[in-house]
């Protein structure tokens, strides 16, 4: 369970010192993981709930959705393969979208289970009536980030929504890496945003929880079996954080890109809620 810093408390690591170490192939919030980074054991299934499980003692938490049963990865009848794909799938994307909403009108301390899966099944009807409003004007092709509506809906409450292209970069690079395309946005005082790399996309944000200090998320919703889950299994989740550099690091280790110069794009998402 998420609790909050105490007011006075040593500088705490980014990660433990093993959390970069190759051999691990396993990420630290793997459900496949029978313990947690401190060596403390997980709860069973049965008795898990619906609130937020501690990866990392006082640095890093994380939160899981319902978990679904689908089709193996190569399977015919799975989801279009992402090989050649430059853009996240449209679902996923409007997932991403509808999570930053949760983000802006949502404390992380009230994030739980059910609002996962809801997030997941706005998210797709968000979609579908983005891509019936194409159809409507003759466009072909899935909805992208830039063309999805500007109007969404979580939970009962009507969203309006502003998508816009913040920076982009490439993986690890100098100059232009995912760290200072992070950092300068945040320098911005920006809320919520959707971070895109060929064929991934992650939502993320920093939400001021006065309580707490503040926290950094992370919101996924492709992940499918190994390594965070069995076979043919899938679940969305959010990881919480304290430090912008934690945030980095769940990221990296997300998007398993082990190749220099990939290119990556960041969006800014505002989240207004409607009056109506």
């Amino acid at each position: 369970m998420w609790t909050p810093p105490k007011k006075k408390s040593a500088p705490t690591r980014a990660l433990p010192k093993d959390a970069t170490n190759p051999a691990n192939t396993l990420p630290l919030w793997s459900r496949l993981l029978d313990h947690n980074a401190d060596g403390c054991q997980r709860r069973k299934n049965d008795d898990m709930q619906a609130n937020y499980e501690v990866e990392v003692a006082d640095r890093l938490w994380s939160l899981w959705g319902t978990a679904q049963q689908v089709e193996p990865e190569g399977s015919s009848t799975s989801a279009e393969s992402a090989a050649g794909r430059t853009s996240a799938p449209g679902k996923i994307l409007a997932c991403c979208v509808v999570a930053c909403c949760a983000g802006s009108f949502h404390s992380l301390d009230h994030w739980d289970t059910r609002l996962l899966d809801t997030i997941l099944v706005n998210g797709e009807d968000y979609y579908d009536e983005s891509l019936a409003a194409r159809q409507r004007r003759d466009l072909v092709g899935e909805p992208s980030l830039e063309t999805l509506n500007t109007f969404c809906c979580l939970d009962g409450r009507n969203f309006w929504v502003d998508i816009e292209k913040f920076s982009g970069g490439k993986l690890y690079n100098k100059t232009k890496s995912l760290g200072s395309a992070l950092s300068a946005f945040f320098a911005q005082h920006l809320q919520t945003g959707i971070l895109q790399l060929r064929d991934q996309a992650l939502a993320f944000g920093f939400i001021p929880e006065y309580a707490s200090g503040g926290a950094f998320f992370l919101f996924h919703c492709q992940a499918r079996g190994k390594p965070l889950f069995k076979d043919c299994e899938s679940a969305p989740y959010v990881l919480r954080m304290r430090k912008l550099q934690q945030l980095l690091y769940c990221m990296l280790i997300t998007l398993n890109e082990r190749r220099r110069n990939v290119p990556f794009r960041i969006y800014k998402v505002g989240c207004v809620p409607s009056a109506d």
